[in-house]
């Protein structure tokens, strides 16, 4: 800055004379909407967001036990099919077949016998 414009910034700067200053008034305030209902609704959208997640998580919770009360289930029908296949495995066993037969009265054939049925036939 130049020292001629240093100057005239300090003759401006200096604080005018009582007499011509301007009066100071009262100012209205400017009319704000009010904030309790801006408030009150902040405050049931945050209350339904939680509830809803407490709904939500309650629901995961419930599908949660289901699924393992299910898986459960699933197990033990799977134990009880393996059982059951294994005593028809045993069932079906030749030397238990032939028990069976015999308590059911049934003797061995003695001597065996084939019916062959020739593949022409005569009319």
């Amino acid at each position: 800055m130049s020292a001629v414009n240093a100057g005239n910034t300090a003759k401006t700067a200096s604080p005018a004379p009582a007499g011509n200053r301007p009066r100071l008034r009262v100012v209205q305030a400017v009319a704000t909407a009010p904030r309790a209902p801006f408030v009150a609704l902040v405050l049931t959208i945050l209350g339904v967001g939680l509830i809803g997640l407490l709904l939500i998580s309650s629901s995961l919770q419930q599908g949660s036990f289901e699924l393992r009360d299910l898986e459960q289930r699933a197990q033990e029908l799977r134990a009880t099919e393996t059982a059951l296949l294994h005593d028809i495995a045993q069932q079906a066993a030749p030397d238990e077949l032939a028990l069976r037969a015999e308590q059911l009265g049934m003797v061995p054939a003695e001597d065996r016998r084939f019916l062959e049925v020739s593949r022409e036939v005569s009319p």
